[in-house]
């Protein structure tokens, strides 16, 4: 009887909901083919033969899912919990606590992102007005088929544990995939869509901090600022299409470049920032003439003859009494001398 809403999932996600929903699907039914046992035991046939049915529409449901086919797999599923619980009911009284697994539509109608609001609302308000019209007509009425005492007790309190339990599993499902849409949005926070790296706001961020270390008496911090040469001449002569795909293949020779505890960032249109905590002023200045010597190797795609790329990078190291914006102020002096003195070099800023 019970199921899962649908949530709004990507590629990556939908096998790993596909397999969730298929446990649901046997979970319920080997639940309702013990249910079909147990009344056969106590002889209420009539309920036996609708759980025989539950089990067929789960099994049906199955086969939707391993077919891919989810929506009308989860319909199926959330009409068999309103059919099972009216005839539980209405045959062996409200005692029995079937009436339970309708109140789980709600959360699922309100959660879900299949639909619209609109649709989604009026389905859990629907579910709402249906459960206090079952309890109005069910909740004191004699059921037709009289149980024993400890049957009527057992299904009651196993019908409330299942009912909390699969609430439990809806609440934890929903706060993982909650904390998973918010891990996406910081990412995508601070994250260049272009060129995957780091963007300025978040640079300046990680800037910082490495900064506070440093003036703590921590690890000292490079900053490199690199500029891809006669980049507009690329957009204009070659497309932007061509100047987009020098930008990536850039930023990924600068990110391959670095250490794993380095920053790289793009600084704006065709400017890049990396950050080298621990790194002197001589170790940087190796890395950024392999970087320079690196991104020297690709090439634009300009028919016949391919275009060379370039870049021109301006280095300095934090200074013990000064800002982190002080610095990049240096960094950005060297970059402007270095193009100014015919680019595709190195040059490293003068402490002032």
């Amino acid at each position: 009887m019970p199921f899962l809403p649908t949530p709004k999932l990507g590629s990556q996600d939908t096998p790993v909901f596909e397999r969730l929903m298929l446990l649901t699907t046997a979970i319920a039914g080997a639940a309702h083919a013990v249910f079909a046992a147990v009344f056969v035991w106590v002889g209420v046939t009539p309920m036996a033969w609708i759980n025989l049915a539950s089990v067929l529409c789960y099994v049906l449901a199955a086969l939707l899912i391993r077919q891919h086919v989810l929506l009308p797999a989860l319909l199926l599923m959330g009409g068999e919990i309103v059919c099972h619980s009216v005839l539980a009911v209405w045959l062996i009284g409200w005692g029995t606590g079937f009436h339970f697994y309708v109140i789980l539509i709600v959360p699922v109608a309100i959660f879900s992102t299949s639909g619209s609001w609109a649709l989604r609302a009026s389905l859990a308000v629907a579910a709402g007005l249906g459960y206090m019209l079952m309890d109005w007509i069910f909740g004191r009425a004699l059921p037709p088929i009289a149980l024993p005492e400890a049957v009527l007790h057992t299904l009651h309190y196993f019908n409330l544990a299942s009912a909390l339990t699969i609430l439990a599993l809806l609440a934890l499902l929903y706060r993982h995939l909650v904390q998973k849409a918010e891990a996406k949005l910081q990412v995508l926070a601070c994250t260049d869509p272009l060129t995957q790296l780091h963007n300025r706001r978040f640079a300046m961020e990680v800037a910082q901090h490495e900064a506070a270390v440093y003036q703590r008496g921590g690890r000292p911090l490079a900053l490199v600022i690199g500029d891809i040469d006669h980049f507009k001449q690329v957009n204009d002569q070659h497309g932007h299409a061509q100047g987009d795909r020098a930008l990536k293949a850039v930023a990924r020779v600068l990110r391959d470049g670095v250490r794993e505890v380095d920053h790289v960032a793009r600084w704006g249109g065709e400017e890049f920032l990396m950050l080298l905590p621990g790194t002197d002023e001589d170790e940087a200045e190796q890395v950024a003439q392999r970087l320079r010597e690196s991104v020297g190797s690709l090439s634009v795609d300009a028919g016949a003859v391919p275009r060379p790329l370039s870049i021109t990078l301006g280095l300095t190291v934090l200074g013990r009494e000064e800002s982190v914006e002080q610095a990049l102020a240096r960094a950005d002096r060297a970059l402007y001398l270095g193009k100014q003195a015919g680019r595709n070099r190195v040059v490293v800023a003068a402490q002032a």
